[in-house]
């Protein structure tokens, strides 16, 4: 239901309004999220939820280059304890982490969400990473992730991931397709996943792999990013893998069955949208209930 010009401005107020508990960073584990300015007030309603449903994290906001002065001070204001890396900074100390890797390089330098996997784990300090899109709200305490964060390296999945079917893209597998017998996973968002920094990105594989296939692949705009969180997936193996499952499901809520124990929304602010203020207008009611449960 699309909300009125004065209900966006209540909603706002109100976002504005909210407290966010102070994050603690006790489960060793970094919350990643490529921003945009237009997308501020969509991550503060992210952040807000995971405050209050998973406070024991770290969040860390990386630039996609259009922050400005005022977007960082909101963040900081807002965001107790956020790490912000600004995309110059990003740019020169990823440049110099791949100097053996000049494909991934330059995929990188074309392409701002492949940011969303490259800089998520070079630039983390974290031994656990999540990668969380801006335009995810969290609803309830993650038990399955912090079980995870405090489980061992080695006894527990590697790559946790939001599931997604039953509607394009339902798993872009066009880089999966040039080379026959690569494994990949299927059916995964990876707006929405969970890593063991170490023991799952591996740049010099994403090297051979994007070297490997056709220009206009490899530096494709949309869905490359998720395609290589599917290959680096897939390479581990499926017992070092794990679906999170339906609570965890990518998709508007409207478009999702409705379930007692959905832990996150993750509602495409980018499908058939053009601004934050778009989805502030459609997704109202489940931004409101992001903030309080």
């Amino acid at each position: 239901m699309t909300q009125s010009a004065s209900d966006v401005s209540a909603l706002t107020r109100r976002l504005l309004a909210t407290g966010t508990p102070r994050f603690t960073g006790e489960h060793g584990v970094e919350v990643h999220t490529l921003v945009c300015a237009d997308h501020v007030p969509l991550y503060l309603f992210a952040a807000k939820s995971l405050a209050r449903c998973w406070p024991e994290v770290t969040p860390v906001v990386h630039d996609d280059g259009t922050l400005g002065p005022r977007d960082t001070a909101r963040l900081r204001r807002h965001v107790p304890g956020v790490r912000i890396i600004g995309r110059a900074e990003a740019d020169r100390r990823v440049e110099s982490l791949l100097g053996d890797c000049p494909t991934l390089a330059a995929v990188r330098r074309g392409n701002v969400r492949i940011l969303q996997l490259v800089d998520y784990f070079l630039l983390s300090e974290a031994p656990s990473v999540v990668g969380m899109d801006s335009d995810v709200v969290f609803l309830s305490r993650p038990h399955a992730l912090v079980e995870w964060a405090q489980t061992a390296p080695g006894e527990r999945p590697d790559f946790c991931y939001s599931p997604e079917f039953g509607w394009e893209p339902q798993g872009v597998h066009w880089i999966a397709d040039r080379l026959p017998g690569t494994p990949y996973v299927p059916y995964m968002c990876c707006g929405f996943t969970a890593v063991d920094t170490a023991r799952f990105f591996d740049a010099d594989f994403l090297e051979r792999t994007l070297a490997a296939l056709p220009r206009e692949i490899a530096f494709a705009p949309r869905y490359v990013t998720q395609m290589a969180y599917s290959l680096l997936g897939g390479r581990l193996g499926g017992k070092r893998t794990r679906d999170l499952g339906e609570p965890y499901r990518s998709g508007r809520l409207a478009w999702l069955p409705a379930i007692e124990d959905r832990v996150i929304c993750h509602y495409f602010a980018s499908h058939d949208r053009a601004t934050a203020y778009d989805n502030l207008s459609e997704e109202g009611p489940l931004l409101s209930r992001a903030l309080t449960g």
